[in-house]
């Protein structure tokens, strides 16, 4: 079935199921309620058409019944009697009796006697007198067998009735579970004491036993519920197998087996984790397309890559001997020449290294490749970088090197190495064919996800409705009965018991709670006199005063403002001042709560968690002043949540995901867990043993495995992202195979489950029904206190003013409220302290809310403003300057008025705005040449000059003709004219001044890089991208505000932590740090300096945490920018302040990382969730989002387009032409057709580096024999379809294919002999790829998926194509500003902002997350790591320092803009994939399933079929057509018309059939046509009519079975009167005894 809801319908729906959701987990019948539901007939009759009735015990009959040795039989004659009796019931609900879930409300609460023992099973179906069941805790259900167990013992046998109790009471699964844990204790041990072997017996002792236990209750293999039925049994099956075969051999690696299945037993005893893993299993399951597409897109990258750049990572900088060539080209002869070459190149003495860095410089020999120093030569010899692991040499190295792309993980350096080796203009594969590819591939996964997420919600909402309805229809049988008793028989005796039956529960605990109350009364409510009582009131009052709040939330600003000013260093007396406010607030906040616990007395005070919390801090605050705790009243700022609604959001967020959610949290810290003790076992002592490996000094580097800390923080570095390195270390130390597979695993099912917690914490229902609670429907008081001061300036400000805009004042007030009614139904977002200054930017005229008429043109382009221009000035102008008011309808003002006509048509036309886009790219074009070597090339100086100039002119006239054609009022009203109009100004002001001579105007000049942006209001769709990302500005600068704050936490928490510790003595000759044991801290260092070491400096990190500020700016590093380790590392070495860092001194530091990471995951959530709501808001509201109306009309026409059906053609009447016809329309030929393509990628696959010549011919024959066998089907089908085949576009796609084959083969052979451009050889040798996209049609669900993408691109085009705009910018401005920075960390010959397109190319980093900090630390550095004095030879600038201030907002502004528009980028593609399904609901594929099955039950081709067939054929048929059994009911709805004979014809059964999957009337006519095509289906059919209906004729077998009845009825009355009056006995034919 296909999709019925968007993702926008399914986002709406979430609160609404949630809701529905908790319902139905409190669904409860009284008892009462229960006694007449299992005992009263008439309410059993009044249910017995419901599905519910089917799991009801037959009226009379105990609901719990002990399973006694006669159990079995009665069961069977009970279901005898009910076969013969008991009409048919709905379809059997058998999930709701499944074990392991919890008893169905309508069995009630069974008593305590029956709880743990063996009772007859509630499910009546199947066989169920062959089994029993157990009710545990929490009325849990466990089913066994009533067979012997193990053929000796039957279910009253004392030892198995033992077991069982001992199997289903829930302390021994405690018991199991506490075993468990404190074996995975012993785990993390790295050395365990010598008693741990004592405990490993005690371990295997216990599962052994549990197995036993398991095995006598439940049996060991016979019967559906025994031990080994149960997969995870077999879990227990391992751990004992290997922990006594442990015991006896060693079995090394393997032995990991017994560790993985102990704590993969913890799983199943974790209540409602078993329904987790079901759930995940099928979202997985669902993900087939997904990940099928995912590995064909690798697979084309891999190979693309393996081409492009095959062997190209081993050429490498290497000085050789001075002597001529012709003395060392005999080199390979050893008799010839005493030069070992061989030996000269391999040692790394003569290769070129960069300080710090382990491998050799690459090179290479095209222009724009990494060039070697003077004296060294490129050459290709030795091994790839990274320990060889980097290469594109084979297919599985270059599989591995796209898997790292598409990670992201350290990404940047792999496109250095290419570039510095192929060249920066390859950097263009990378951007153009690569990134897009993988956002493609990651998008499409979290698509599957939501798709396979939502499935799942709507499913569970489907069973949660059906069970509310079940129980509407219990309580309205239950409530008719009761009518009808209370009609018949008047009294309360029921309603008496109702009531009874209320009270009972409340009544069993009231000794005990009654002493609770009196308690509390006595204690914890004062009232003692009326003094008491009056001051009480008193205080009530002032604290329910809106001001009272507002002072507090005033002081709690002011108080996190004070810990915000800690810094280092701190002088004493600031630092003795901020103790004092510090004790200030902490008297303001204590005497707030004494105050509100006066007024509302401890018991009332304690009921709000609030207070509870607010209590907390404070208790906390004064034990400060003995102990010092100082980091904890940093809680003080999780207060503002009470009166911030977002604040409260997130926090709600954080806390469900713990409760709610607890077991997909749970799953994946125990994989976590799983996958460290894993890893430290299988590699640990690998670490040990070769650590000379990957360690210069020998010493076990930072990622490791060898104890169980190390492990757990390099799998969380893993599931965080960052997994490459730390493969290449396991890899030097364990081998490829083992820690590939281990690293593969832990990153697929890592990711797996992070993406699975993230959807379902943004997605589930039971979050967003938690979230409603944020919602308040009044005003706090924070709004109200604001809403009073705001009237109160206005009545300050003066009387007039106020009536002036009084009118203007409601319609905002009304438009205020109108926004606020809404927003409560959508989750407010907006800070209550903000909402006021909203409001006052509220328009205060229609005027201003009217666009500028070509604006408006440009937007929806429906509205025209006519030709007649408006006003030029506002009415104040003609008020003061009267002589501007002129007569347009005759002499000067007539003329004036057609001038401007004149104007109004030149720009109102498409090609005035055609033309300016030109200008402005041409303007856009002349600023990118403007780069460092422009003042030594003069011809192009003089050229860029020039067309600056020239569209600095254009502009000023464009600015004129608009200024004639719209008047200065809509100009200057309109925001897009004025960005023209201040970007103009700033190119006219920098070229006046060029002309007088100042070139030196800093940033201001740096402006013009604005000037691309001109082009969004010339575009539409950028321009809808833009107006709805400035309705989010209120929306998302409120979520970052609640981002920031929680950020702040960190901020000053790792001050108080780190601040002045991150410093370092530094040698800078050797640019190496001193150990501890030499230098200690800052003195010994400056004792070194004063020694006349002028090497030497005592340095700090360039991210640190002396302040809050700088805080920030490494918590944003750490957040978005890949090189975050710097900082974990100085953090995790830090000792004391100004003291020198001791290696690993602070390890647990690692935890304060990973915490801040957890926060940006649920801060990233929290970010999504405000979007969405706001986009469903404008959806509502019909904003456009992402598209323009002409787009969404332009994507609908291509999903018909490829969508429709494109026959064949006719079959040909030549005998020649129809076999091959048949040939190729066969299905066996797209068989064959998909072997020879799969062969030709597999050839493609073979080919590596180091291929051997008989190799690689074998490999290119068959390549030859694929691609001749493509032109030979394309004669064929040419043949067969004739020019039928070009109206297909797949058979387009196959015929491209075939031709870039042809010109791959012939004209690299051509380019080899007579070009010598290698780059332009290897474009045309990648042609020969192309044939993998063939597998595109033969891939169902890869083309669902591609057209879900499909419709998503007009959406993607319009938000890449702003993210370009915005990057080129950027690009631009990086240009004007740093181009002359210092190289240093990131910047380098070849990354810089020296040339547009290094600067390109560093933005393009700084896009996909990578190393961008690297970047900034060199435009941050200051004399002395930089010289301003410095000369650059050529160039008239001096100094090679950067500006720090502007260098942080540059970068910290591009992040902003592109984390939002990435964002923006997968919601549109989810907003667009997410019912894919639709998309193609029917295809040619179940077209053909459906003639096919057909033709089975109509073999005489008469396009009929018996009706008594229907049910068989429906089963019979394939999704999404299929009806499965029991399907008797649904099909006698769907009303299909009955022909002579009882017959129905194939199109009245397809068209029911194809309704329900399809919604739109235009594709079910298209489908009907389509089908008519299949049958022949001719006039013969339009002339039978039919003669009844399947719904007629169920309506008339009832209404004869009614009849039928009554005349039996009525007949045999007055035959048992006659029977009685004889004397004889009904039914007897013996005569009466006289």
């Amino acid at each position: 079935m296909g999709r019925k809801m968007s993702f926008l319908e399914f986002w709406k729906g979430m609160k609404e199921r949630g809701a529905l959701l908790e319902r139905t987990d409190q669904l409860k019948l009284l008892p009462s309620q229960l006694k007449n539901l299992h005992g009263d007939s008439g309410v059993r009759a009044a249910l017995q058409d419901t599905r519910i009735a089917s799991l009801l015990p037959p009226v009379g009959t105990e609901v719990f019944r002990r399973f006694t040795p006669n159990s079995p039989d009665e069961i069977t004659q009970q279901l005898e009697t009910e076969t013969k009796l008991v009409k048919k019931h709905e379809p059997y609900p058998a999930n709701l009796l499944e074990a392991g879930k919890p008893l169905p409300f309508i069995y009630g609460v069974p008593p305590p006697e029956f709880l743990n023992t063996p009772l007859e099973d509630l499910d009546t179906h199947g066989q169920p007198e062959k089994r029993f069941v157990v009710l545990g805790k929490g009325n849990t259900i466990h089913r066994f067998n009533a067979e012997p167990s193990c053929y000796l013992l039957s279910p009253f046998n004392p030892l198995r009735t033992t077991a069982i109790k001992i199997l289903t009471h829930s302390l021994f699964s405690l018991f199991i579970i506490v075993t468990i844990l404190t074996n995975c204790v012993f785990m993390t041990l790295s050395n365990p004491p010598a008693w741990s072997q004592a405990m490993e017996y005690v371990f295997v002792a216990i599962y052994t036993i549990e197995v036993i236990i398991k095995v006598v209750s439940r049996g060991f293999c016979r019967g559906k519920f025994t031990f080994l039925r149960d997969p995870w049994n077999w879990l227990d099956v391992i751990v004992i197998i290997t922990a006594y075969m442990t015991m006896c051999v060693h079995l090394g690696r393997f032995s990991v087996l017994s560790t993985i299945s102990r704590i993969l037993k913890l799983l199943p005893l974790i209540s409602g984790m078993k329904s987790t893993l079901r759930a995940l299993a099928q979202s997985v399951e669902k993900l087939a397309g997904v990940t099928l597409l995912t590995l064909f897109c690798l697979s084309v990258l891999t190979m693309l890559g393996l081409h492009f750049f095959m062997g190209r990572l081993k050429h490498k900088c290497v000085i050789m001997p001075s002597s001529p060539l012709s003395n060392f080209t005999q080199s390979y002869d050893d008799n010839a020449s005493s030069f070992d070459y061989e030996a000269h190149m391999n040692n790394n003495e003569n290769h070129y290294f960069l300080p710090g860095h382990l491998d050799a410089l690459l090179c290479g020999n095209s222009s724009s490749a990494g060039s070697c120093p003077e004296g060294y030569t490129c050459i290709r010899w030795g091994r790839n970088p990274n320990y060889g692991l980097t290469s594109f040499d084979t297919f599985g190295w270059s599989l591995l090197s796209m898997l790292r792309l598409l990670t992201r993980d350290f990404w940047d350096n792999l496109v250095m190495l290419t570039s510095r080796a192929q060249g920066t203009t390859h950097v263009a594969f990378f951007i153009l064919v690569v990134f897009p590819t993988t956002f493609f591939i990651l998008s499409l996964i979290l698509v599957g996800f939501a798709m396979a997420f939502g499935d799942e919600e709507e499913a569970r909402a489907a069973e949660a409705k059906q069970r509310e309805k079940e129980f509407s229809q219990i309580v309205e049988a239950l409530k008719r009965r009761e009518d009808e008793e209370q009609t018949a028989e008047p009294s309360e005796k029921h309603n008496g018991e109702n009531k009874k039956s209320l009270e009972k529960e409340p009544g069993d605990q009231g000794s005990c709670r009654s002493c609770c109350v009196t308690l509390a009364d006595l204690l914890l409510k004062w009232n003692c006199c009326s003094c008491w009582k009056s001051l009480k009131q008193r205080l009530h009052t002032f604290i329910d005063n809106p001001f009272f709040d507002l002072g507090i939330v005033i002081c709690l600003i002011v108080n996190i403002i004070f810990m915000a000013m800690e810094h280092f260093p701190m002088s004493p007396e600031f630092d003795e001042h901020l103790s004092t406010a510090h004790l200030v607030f902490t008297i303001i906040f204590a005497a707030e709560m004494v105050i509100k616990i006066v007024a509302m007395d401890p018991y009332n005070y304690f009921q709000v968690s609030w207070n509870i919390f607010d209590s907390i801090i404070v208790a906390l605050s004064l034990l400060e002043l003995f102990v010092y705790l100082r980091p904890y009243p940093l809680l003080r700022v999780f207060r503002l949540a009470r009166w911030w609604p977002s604040f409260h959001m997130l926090l709600m967020i954080i806390w469900t995901s713990i409760k709610k959610l607890r077991n997909s949290t749970l799953l994946l810290l125990i994989m976590v867990f799983l996958f460290t003790v894993v890893g430290m076992q299988l590699f640990g002592q690998n670490y040990k043993d070769l650590v000379c490996r990957i360690s210069v000094d020998c010493e076990l580097p930072r990622w490791h495995m060898a104890d169980f800390f190390h492990s757990f923080i390099l799998i969380a570095r893993i599931h965080f992202g960052q997994w490459i390195e730390t493969l290449w270390d396991c890899i030097e130390v364990a081998g490829q195979p083992m820690c590939l597979i281990f690293f593969i695993t832990v990153l697929i099912i890592g990711n797996l489950l992070i993406l699975n917690l993230f959807l379902t914490l943004l997605l589930s229902s039971f979050i967003s029904n938690s979230l409603v609670a944020v919602e308040d429907t009044r005003k706090n008081n924070i709004q109200v206190a604001m809403n009073r001061i705001c009237e109160h300036i206005r009545t300050c400000v003066g009387k007039h003013v106020h009536k002036v805009n009084d009118g203007k004042e409601d319609k905002k007030e009304s438009l205020a409220l109108a926004e606020t009614s809404h927003e409560k139904n959508n989750e407010p977002t907006i800070v209550p302290i903000a909402v006021p200054e909203v409001d006052l930017k509220m328009p205060e005229d229609e005027e201003e809310i009217k666009k500028h008429p070509e604006v408006q043109q440009v937007e929806d382009g429906k509205h025209s403003e006519g030709d007649s221009p408006e006003d030029c000035c506002v009415k104040q102008c003609y008020r003061c300057c009267p002589f501007l008011d002129i007569d347009t309808t005759r002499g000067v003002g007539k003329v004036w008025s057609n001038v401007r006509k004149a104007c109004l048509l030149i720009v109102k036309h498409k090609g005035f705005d055609i033309f300016i886009l030109f200008v402005i790219l041409l303007s856009t074009v002349a600023l990118m040449f403007e780069d460092i070597h422009l003042q030594n090339r003069p011809v192009l100086k003089t050229a860029v000059k020039t067309v600056d100039l020239v569209c600095i002119c254009l502009f000023l006239l464009e600015m004129l003709l608009k200024w004639l054609a719209f008047g200065l009022k809509k100009y200057f009203t309109d925001a897009w004219c004025w960005l023209d109009f201040l970007v103009l100004d700033v190119f006219v002001v920098c070229l006046i001044a060029n002309k007088m001579g100042y070139y030196e105007l800093g940033v201001f000049q740096s402006l013009r890089a604005l000037g691309p942006l001109r082009a969004i209001s010339r575009f539409r769709g950028m321009k809808v991208v833009v107006h709805f990302l400035v309705r989010t500005i209120p929306y998302v600068t409120d979520a970052l505000l609640v981002v920031l704050t929680v950020w702040l936490i960190f901020s000053i928490l790792g001050v108080n932590m780190y601040g002045g510790k991150f410093y370092y003595c530094y040698n800078e000759t050797s640019e190496e740090m001193f150990f501890s044991e030499d230098v200690n801290n800052k003195s010994e260092c400056y004792t070194l300096m004063m020694e006349n070491y002028t090497e030497i400096r005592w340095k700090k990190m360039d991210s640190n945490f002396d302040d809050v500020m700088k805080g920030f700016l490494s918590l944003q590093q750490l957040a978005t920018s890949a090189d975050w380790f710097d900082i974990m590392y100085a953090a995790v070495d830090s000792t004391k302040v100004e003291s020198q860092p001791v290696y690993e001194n602070n390890l647990y530091a690692f935890l304060y990382f990973i915490f801040f990471f957890i926060i940006v995951f649920f801060s990233l959530n929290f970010f999504i969730r405000i979007i969405m709501n706001h986009i469903q808001k404008d959806k509502l509201e019909g904003k456009p989002i992402f598209v323009t109306e002409e787009q969404q009309k332009c994507s609908k026409a291509m999903k018909k387009w490829l969508l429709k059906y494109r026959n064949p053609g006719p079959r040909p009447q030549n005998q020649c032409q129809a076999r091959l016809y048949d040939l190729v329309t066969s299905p066996y030929c797209d068989v064959f057709v998909l072997a020879v393509i799969l062969l030709h990628c597999v050839a493609l696959m073979l080919q590596t580096d180091d291929i051997s010549m008989e190799k690689l011919f074998i490999l290119s024959c068959i390549e030859l024999s694929c691609i001749l066998f493509y032109i030979v089907e394309f004669i064929v089908k040419i043949i067969a379809l004739r020019c039928h085949y070009f109206t297909n576009w797949l058979n387009v796609l196959d015929f491209t294919v075939v031709l870039l084959c042809i010109a791959g083969v012939f004209i690299s052979d051509l380019m080899e002999k007579y070009f010598v451009s290698p780059t332009a050889f290897i474009l045309v040798r990648l042609l020969c790829i192309f044939p993998i996209l063939r597998i595109c049609r033969f891939a169902k669900p890869i083309r669902k998926l591609f057209l879900g993408f499909l419709m998503s691109l007009p959406a993607l085009f319009n938000i890449s194509l702003l993210l370009f705009l915005i990057m080129v910018t950027f690009s631009i401005f990086g240009m004007y500003n740093f181009a002359y920075v210092k190289k240093n960390v990131n910047i380098d010959d070849l990354h810089n902002f020296e040339t547009f397109f290094s600067s390109l190319s560093c933005m393009f980093m700084t896009t996909t997350n990578s190393a961008w900090f690297g970047l900034l630390l060199p435009i941050m550095h200051t004399p002395p790591d930089c010289d301003p004095d410095m000369e650059n030879p050529g160039f008239m600038v001096k100094g090679n320092c950067g500006n720090p201030l502007v260098g942080i907002i540059f970068f910290h502004t591009y992040i902003t803009l592109y984390i939002l528009l990435i964002v923006h980028l997968y919601i549109a593609v989810v907003l667009e994939a997410f019912n894919s399904d639709d998309s193609e609901a029917l295809c040619e594929d179940d077209l053909q399933m459906f003639y096919n099955t057909w033709r089975r039950f109509d073999a005489d081709a008469s396009q009929y079929i018996p009706y008594s067939k229907l049910s068989d054929f429906c089963s019979a048929l394939q999704d999404p057509l299929r009806i499965p059994k029991p399907n008797s009911v649904k099909l006698i709805h769907m009303d299909l018309p009955l022909f002579t004979g009882d017959k129905i014809h194939c199109l009245d059964v397809f068209n029911k059939l194809a309704a329900q999957v399809v919604n739109d009337s235009g594709d079910l006519e298209s489908l009907k046509d389509r089908m008519k095509e299949k049958f022949n289906i001719n006039s013969s059919k339009v002339s039978d009519e039919p003669i009844s209906s399947t719904l007629r004729r169920k309506q008339e077998e009832v209404a004869a079975s009614v009849i039928q009845r009554a005349y039996r009825k009525g007949a045999l009355k007055p035959a048992e009167g006659t029977e009685v009056e004889s004397g004889r006995v009904p039914g007897s034919s013996h005569p009466p005894d006289a």
